[in-house]
């Protein structure tokens, strides 16, 4: 069997996996596409190849489900264009930053980060509100919002992004929901909208980064034919998880991703010390 017939067979079903989870709760994937592609794949992908991938396939995600989302009438075009643009510079930066880290360095970092994450999903998970808060559709242009913390919060997970090649969904759509009081299909709708344009900067400052300085070795064309493989099947996966949206109760499928997360995280943590 050859290498290309491999990768298609093990990482378009991925993709579709991913893309589906992902698109379901608002999230570009990356969280989960970057601890498995170093797992599958140990020592084949150095950190900048395994972040271009991961940001390349997150946009694919974002894309195909701000499409279904688009035609539910669920985003706030508003504050996604908003936080979109405080987190473009910070993508920027983290995917030159990337380049200057590690592997191993890189697999501690993300698993302590993954570890994180899921603690904090497992305690409070996303779509759960308090008691007594209000249940507003979204929020317009003209009410007044927290949009000064809306914006430095998605500057630094923009940072956050680039440096690891997560979209940055599943820290943004706890914030939305719960800081800015967004209903939870509304702030997945947004969140992914803006994870398309956030995951697509990061993705053309790699490809710019290759052109202009890289000499001969280009991390994002190294991980170009498993970028496809992954793309085509995240594309047939987010429009089905945006369908679902609206089915799927999401506070018990996010503590069950919590747990999963902490586990890659482990795992990640233990690889990575053991050298």
């Amino acid at each position: 069997m050859t290498e290309a017939v491999e990768n298609f067979i093990r990482l378009v079903p991925l993709g579709f996996c991913v893309g589906t989870y992902s698109a379901l709760i608002g999230a570009g994937g990356g969280f989960l596409m970057v601890p498995l592609l170093i797992l599958i794949m140990p020592g084949d992908l150095m950190p900048a190849e395994v972040t271009s991938i991961s940001l390349t396939v997150v946009f694919f995600t974002a894309y195909a489900g701000t499409v279904t989302y688009a035609r539910m009438g669920h985003i706030n075009y508003y504050f996604g264009v908003l936080f979109a643009l405080a987190g473009m510079p910070g993508i920027i930066l983290g995917t030159i930053a990337v380049r200057y880290v590690p592997r191993q360095t890189f697999a501690l970092f993300f698993g302590v980060v993954l570890c994180g994450l899921g603690i904090f999903l497992a305690a409070r998970p996303i779509g759960q509100r308090k008691a007594g808060e209000s249940d507003s559709e979204e929020c317009s242009a003209g009410e007044k919002r927290p949009t000064l913390l809306g914006a430095t919060v998605s500057a630094y997970v923009g940072v956050i992004s680039g440096l690891l090649g997560i979209g940055g969904g599943i820290v943004q759509v706890p914030f939305l929901i719960r800081v800015l009081n967004f209903r939870a299909h509304v702030a997945t709708a947004t969140s992914l909208f803006c994870l398309a344009i956030i995951a697509l900067t990061g993705t053309l400052s790699h490809v710019i980064h290759d052109l202009w300085f890289a000499a001969g070795e280009s991390a994002f064309l190294g991980g170009l034919d498993k970028t496809m493989y992954l793309a085509v099947g995240v594309m047939m996966g987010a429009p089905l998880g945006a369908s679902l949206s609206g089915l799927v109760r999401g506070s018990v499928i996010v503590r069950l991703l919590a747990l999963a997360m902490c586990v890659v995280g482990a795992r990640l943590i233990w690889t990575a010390a053991l050298g």
